[in-house]
């Protein structure tokens, strides 16, 4: 028996080499900004604090910029243009700039008063534009002191959303109208050098981010989708070199198709097998971040806490324990954290879904645009849902430095008291956005002096794709799981 088995173990090939992952080092720093303390959270406050304390920040900023730019003697029409600290102080013919909040108010935007008076409140948000294609729609500027309707050709040239803090240079057209001739926004924020890459080894080192799984046990194809995408970050699906170099999965929400309005429960519990099911297997070669986003189990106001212990299957207990963290680590929704040195912002894609109903019309218009072409972010035109169009959208995010302007108008957001979590305080290296209709990727700079990744993370029910991020040179690349 001993020769026989001798015999065996000649014939037989050796076993491969396992591959070792690269290790991803992730930090969020002393606190995660988005983060509530269960016991300390309030939903008594009002909403005008967090809009006081918004333009409070930001019109320090805005202001540094519109002194360099309209004081100092600048004039219009022969008049010198001169400053005025409220928005009520603005006069007839006498040039001027002023810093408030933008607000627009639009024909088809949700009023919770009137769901509730027609008991809708709660019903799936269909409309797909908040705009009124007659031409109805106001935008406004504001501050403590009250509100001035914006008139003027400018405002067809640029994107003035709820929420964002400017500074508006004009003057007075009629009575309580204010004709805009340019635009300014907050000073630039601090960003952190980016890590020394140059190591002794130039192996590649890769951060997958995936959004949009939405998983459905009566859709065939989406479960086999989730299939195939378990077995290609296992190794079993793909020789691609890339692959073993792979030291992090982030899933950008919307992990499950989950309708609060669906009372089968059956049909929820399993899609959360399923999912539990392709933690289980994937986990033991990558670790995992999960975030919530508008179709998971989770609060639907933002910022989005971590998805909850109690919704995972058994198997994935351990996990939970801290010293398995950087396994399995449930996060917010937006999520700002750092990896091997990178600063790293990442949303489930609310934000700019919520953005585009107030640019994209109610009926969209051809344009003969071309999308390559180099436009000026304060003239451009967004006509249209288009992937050029959402990355501008990202990179307004940065330029204003609110990367959910639109809460609390038009997007749930808890009513922070004393500061405002979605003001940027430095700018990211990267800033992924989830759940978008494609895959996309854009180098911005910013001032002149500061560069972010902006990439755009594709839904994969629909699309099958993921995007590989290059921690070594910040590139990167998108990944196809076709039926």
């Amino acid at each position: 028996m001993d020769n026989l088995l001798q015999k065996f173990n000649e014939s037989r090939e050796d076993d491969p080499v396992p591959i070792a992952r690269p290790t991803v080092h992730e930090t969020t720093g002393s606190k995660n900004r988005f983060e509530l303390a269960y016991g300390s959270r309030d939903y008594d406050a009002q909403f005008y604090h967090i809009y006081q304390n918004r333009l409070n920040v930001l019109r320090e900023r805005v202001e540094i910029e519109c002194q360099k730019k309209w004081d100092h003697g600048f004039q219009l029409n022969g008049k010198t243009v001169v400053k005025k600290q409220k928005v009520l102080d603005i006069q007839g013919n006498e040039p001027c700039w002023c810093v408030g909040t933008v607000y627009c108010e639009m024909k088809y935007k949700p009023n919770i008063l009137e769901d509730v008076i027609h008991d809708t409140f709660g019903a799936p948000e269909l409309v797909k534009s908040y705009t009124d294609p007659e031409g109805s729609d106001e935008i406004m500027l504001e501050d403590e002191s009250g509100r001035v309707l914006l008139v003027g050709d400018f405002l067809g040239t640029t994107p003035l959303i709820s929420g964002m803090v400017v500074g508006l240079l004009g003057m007075e057209a009629d009575a309580g109208a204010f004709q805009v001739l340019d635009i300014c926004y907050p000073a630039p924020i601090p960003q952190k050098s980016l890590p020394d890459i140059k190591t002794e080894s130039d192996d590649a080192e890769y951060v997958a981010f995936v959004s949009g799984i939405n998983v459905n046990t009566t859709s065939p194809d989406r479960v086999l989708k989730l299939k195939l995408l378990q077995e290609y970050l296992m190794g079993d699906l793909s020789t691609d070199s890339k692959l073993s170099k792979i030291g992090k999965l982030i899933i950008c929400g919307n992990s499950i198709e989950f309708n609060l309005r669906d009372r089968n429960v059956e049909k929820t519990i399993k899609c959360l097998e399923d999912f539990g099911d392709f933690l289980a297997n994937t986990l033991q070669t990558i670790p995992i971040d999960i975030m919530p986003g508008a179709t998971d189990p989770s609060d639907k106001t933002l910022p989005q806490q971590p998805l909850n212990k109690a919704l995972f299957k058994e198997s994935l207990r351990p996990y939970f324990n801290s010293v398995n963290k950087e396994i399995l680590n449930l996060v917010t929704n937006p999520y700002n954290f750092t990896l091997n040195g990178l600063e790293v912002l990442v949303t489930s894609g609310q934000n700019i879904d919520d953005i585009m109903k107030y640019i994209v019309p109610s009926q969209e218009k051809e344009t003969s645009e071309s999308p390559d072409a180099d436009v000026d972010m304060d003239t451009k035109e967004f006509p249209v849902d288009s992937l050029d169009h959402r990355l501008d959208l990202m990179e307004c995010t940065m330029r204003w430095q609110n990367i959910i302007p639109t809460a609390p108008d038009t997007i749930g957001c808890y009513p922070y008291k004393t500061d405002d979590p979605f003001i940027l305080e430095e700018w990211p290296h990267i800033y992924a956005v989830g759940n978008q209709p494609e895959y996309g990727s854009r180098d911005i700079e910013m001032y002149g002096k500061t560069n972010i990744k902006l990439i755009s993370v594709p839904t994969f029910s629909t699309t099958g794709q993921l995007v590989l991020l290059n921690l070594k040179d910040m590139t990167t690349s998108v990944v196809n799981i076709e039926l």
